[in-house]
């Protein structure tokens, strides 16, 4: 865990919201979205001893421990609480917060740091920390029913990853197991709202229940989302996991009645307008197209103070310039040796046009196999232009120094922020646009899509060797 804050306020939308692969996808993953109260509302306090193993000293003087627990707001170093310890190694610190959350606990003696603990902020919450140095492999015990609950949020997301590594280093990963996996972590996460009623933790671990089942038991993810209350701080993911399993159980319609029911009960502007993006989705993701325009605009016209006013800007540019079947926008760019590429001269191919980065993770993990498969593509069929959006020339150079990947490469000088990327609405990388020979999008693939594409190229150069004239159609 970093040095930096998971705040979790209650008292607002949480977490990302994922789009469907017709529109982008964002791509940040915390756990809390909201800016920080300024004036700090949340008071909670620790006690506790720390102490030597007689081993390590046998003086019996514990003093001198200083505990620290401190956030990180926009680079920013905030101290929550402090405190040394007697030389009994007592302590206790007062702790005021501007959010409940998850917070880096610091133990540390004479300049050296000797412990690193995730530590729970709730309001009115009282906690004791103890623990005997060196730890010699224990944790610091810190007793709670809150920081409980999310020890045993923390344990059961452990052991579900366990379970899937031992899958692969075993080579036994099937659907089967995966189900039997999911549905076990499944109900643990449930059954820890009962077991400490409403601390944060729990609420994130049956929000999270929900969301995992989606797919395995959709008649269960919406089931559940009926027991969550109303004030749960993520809620908005089960309802989004609910409308998709929903769609799929009884149609759009369905769907959409799912989210204007928690719509119309929303309190607040963020919940209000997050779930408006909800339906922008729903529609997005039955082609009807029109109609996600329509609440896109409704989104940016009704909630223009909130996050997702910006969100419902760059999905009516998607909707308006993206979708498949319109003409791609225009752009020129300099290759990497030097060559004009433009979307005019790429015209009479097909054209695979990739945005990356060369040091992400998902590029990276399928930069092997996306080299196989563009390596394989005839060329008097099929161009493949990537653009990195690395600005350093160095790490975009490095791309090379174990040969020439397949493909024609350019770097956006503006990275990000350079005219092609915004053209294209990146806000995922990589994500890949299929064009036809007229320059036609036939479909995007953001983030882990390269085998949904390498079936769709496998289509097309089936069709053009069956019939020449017809693999465009």
């Amino acid at each position: 865990m970093s040095h930096q804050s998971i705040p979790v306020n209650r008292h607002c939308c949480l977490l990302p919201f994922r789009f469907s692969l017709v529109l982008f996808l964002l791509s940040a993953t915390t756990l809390a979205g909201c800016k920080p109260d300024p004036d700090p509302q949340v008071k909670a306090f620790a006690e506790g001893t720390l102490t030597i193993r007689p081993q390590a000293d046998s003086t019996q003087d514990y003093s001198g421990f200083e505990v620290l627990l401190v956030t990180q707001v926009e680079g920013d170093v905030d101290t929550l609480g402090m405190a040394v310890t007697a030389s009994d190694g007592a302590f206790s610190m007062n702790i005021t917060a501007s959010e409940e959350g998850i917070y880096p606990l610091v133990i540390s003696r004479v300049g050296a740091m000797l412990a690193f603990e995730e530590f729970v902020v709730v309001d009115g919450d009282s906690t004791r920390v103890s623990g005997a140095f060196p730890l010699m492999g224990r944790r610091i015990r810190i007793v709670s029913p809150e920081n409980a609950a999310w020890a045993a949020y923390r344990n059961a997301k452990h052991q579900h990853d366990q379970a899937l590594v031992g899958f692969i280093e075993n080579q036994t990963t099937s659907l089967q197991n995966m189900e039997q996996v999911v549905r076990q972590t499944s109900t643990i996460l449930w059954s820890i709202r009962s077991i400490y009623p409403r601390a944060m933790a729990s609420d994130l671990a049956a929000v999270e229940s929900v969301v995992m089942m989606e797919g395995w038991d959709d008649s269960l993810v919406v089931a559940r989302l009926q027991e969550l209350e109303s004030d749960n701080a993520t809620l908005s993911n089960a309802i989004k996991a609910a409308r998709r399993a929903t769609a799929r159980l009884s149609g759009l319609d369905s769907s959409l009645a799912l989210i204007r029911f928690y719509l119309d009960r929303a309190t607040d502007l963020d919940g209000k307008a997050e779930l408006q993006a909800e339906l922008v989705a729903a529609y997005a993701d039955s082609s009807v197209n029109d109609m996600a325009l329509t609440e896109a605009l409704e989104l940016r016209r009704s909630y223009p103070e909130s996050d997702r006013a910006e969100w419902a800007s760059q999905a009516i540019y998607e909707l308006e310039n993206l979708l498949p079947g319109m003409l791609g926008p225009s752009f020129s760019i300099e290759s990497s040796i030097g060559e004009t590429l433009s979307s005019e001269s790429l015209r009479g191919k097909y054209v695979v046009l990739e945005f990356f980065e060369p040091t992400n993770d998902i590029f990276l993990k399928e930069y092997s196999y996306r080299n196989a498969v563009f390596a394989d593509l005839d060329p008097s069929i099929f161009r493949t232009v990537s653009i990195s959006l690395e600005t350093d020339p160095d790490i975009n150079s490095a791309l090379f120094e174990e040969g020439d990947p397949p493909g024609e490469f350019a770097f956006a000088a503006g990275g990000w922020d350079s005219d092609v990327a915004q053209l294209y609405n990146i806000r995922l990388i990589p994500t890949r646009f299929l064009m036809d020979p007229d320059g036609i999008i036939m479909a995007k693939y953001p983030g882990s899509g390269m085998l949904v594409l390498e079936e769709a190229l496998a289509d097309i150069y089936e069709r053009s060797a069956q019939n020449p004239s017809s693999a465009q159609n």
